[in-house]
């Protein structure tokens, strides 16, 4: 009886260990305790979308409500530009995740704002990017990694299916099935 109990609580301490091991190597999330952002997520995205001084002076976005209103007020046209500074996403690639010419994209000045539906997907698409920094871990391998076919969604590339919200999906399921070790 007692050789029983000892092999449960070491089988116990064992499984304890294995775990512990698996929460300690996951790759940590990069810190946005210097935005006043209530999601992480948000805030990360937001930094990403917006040279920082811009997120501090310009945008109210500190509470997960006041983002979307921030996304249906539209976002600021500058956004695209630094988007386009910080990816290898070509400005036509952009333009048609946020249904738009090019043309007509060149036509905004950095101030005007993009339509509720363009904001989404531009948010959406920065989520995406950002997400994929978190789990590839650089903007090199990010941007490899959209416009390389991917047999978990049909040979196509990630980045031709980011202009609908069931290919933003898809393209996160993906993303998560990478994450936890499906696929590469």
């Amino acid at each position: 009886m007692g050789y029983k109990i000892n092999f449960e609580i070491g089988t116990f301490v064992c499984i304890l260990v294995v775990i512990m091991a698996e929460v300690a190597n996951r790759p940590k999330k990069l810190s946005i305790a210097d935005l006043k952002i209530a999601s992480p997520d948000a805030g990360y995205v937001f930094s990403f979308l917006f040279p920082e001084d811009y997120v501090k002076n310009k945008i109210n976005c500190d509470r997960d409500s006041n983002i979307i209103d921030c996304i249906r007020g539209g976002i600021p046209r500058l956004a695209v530009d630094n988007i386009l500074e910080k990816t290898n996403v070509s400005k036509t690639q952009l333009s048609n995740i946020l249904h738009i010419s090019a043309r007509q994209l060149n036509r905004y000045g950095k101030d005007d704002l993009l339509s509720p539906e363009q904001s989404n997907f531009l948010y959406e698409f920065t989520r995406i990017y950002v997400r994929g920094l978190d789990i590839l871990g650089d903007t090199a391998t990010v941007d490899k990694w959209l416009v390389r076919p991917n047999m978990a969604l049909g040979d196509k590339q990630p980045l031709e299916l980011l202009d609908t919200s069931e290919g933003l999906r898809m393209v996160n399921d993906v993303l998560s099935q990478i994450e936890y070790g499906f696929y590469s």
